[in-house]
């Protein structure tokens, strides 16, 4: 496979790269905690098992892991073949590495860490719809009554809600805008607290009685 590193993640590939074996092995110890690839909560960990690199640079390091994770979690590309292919797509743009044999030692570890492999693949496996929620807001303003002469006053307001919905179509951001009356939001604070009653169940059941982890909710 080709693989192509964006320009975004130049930096943090350079870091990961230059990590020793030991900081990479620190590196993978904290990621072994994850619970989420929330890039945030991840740097922490990172910085936590390894002081001595800066908050930025752990930043640039999760961002860009993250990054690969999504990747080869698209793919049946083995982790091993996946650090070659990358090392080899580095060397083509002059990525500076400290000793090859090492950073492709460290980089594999880095890529092979089993709770974030299935954190991705699950966050992979629910966002792989033609339709991805992104955003949601409701507007809502206060529209005139006139009756048939407009130079006199309103007869009465009528409180009107607009919901504009946000969401990416195949890649792409769009958005889509609904009216909505006062029984059409009760509408929907009742259906979205029926859905969250029945992902508890079921992450009840699944967590307690079959013993298994929901990696995305």
């Amino acid at each position: 496979m080709a693989i192509t590193i964006p320009d975004e993640h130049v930096a943090g590939l350079v870091r990961i790269l230059n990590l020793s074996s030991e900081q990479s092995q620190l590196v993978a110890n904290a990621l072994e905690e994850a619970k989420s690839v929330s890039a945030r909560g991840l740097t922490t960990l990172v910085v936590k098992n390894l002081p001595s690199l800066a908050a930025k640079d752990a930043r640039e390091i999760v961002q860009t892991l993250l990054s690969l994770y999504n990747a080869r979690a698209s793919t049946d590309i083995k982790v091993g073949q996946f650090a070659k292919e990358l090392m080899a797509a580095a060397k083509q743009i002059d990525i500076p590495t400290s000793h090859s044999a090492d950073a492709l030692q460290s980089l594999t570890a880095l890529l092979s860490v089993k709770s974030l492999s299935m954190i991705s693949k699950a966050r992979g496996i629910h966002t792989d719809h033609e339709n991805i929620f992104c955003s949601v807001r409701i507007l809502t303003d206060l529209r005139p009554v006139f009756d048939v002469d407009v130079k006199e006053e309103p007869a009465g307001f009528v409180i009107a809600h607009m919901l504009k919905l946000g969401f990416h179509h195949t890649g792409k951001h769009t958005a889509v805008h609904v009216a909505m009356d006062k029984m059409d939001i009760d509408m929907m604070i009742v259906a979205l607290q029926r859905a969250k009653e029945k992902a508890a169940t079921l992450a009840s059941l699944v967590q307690g009685k079959a013993g298994f982890a929901i990696l995305a909710d």
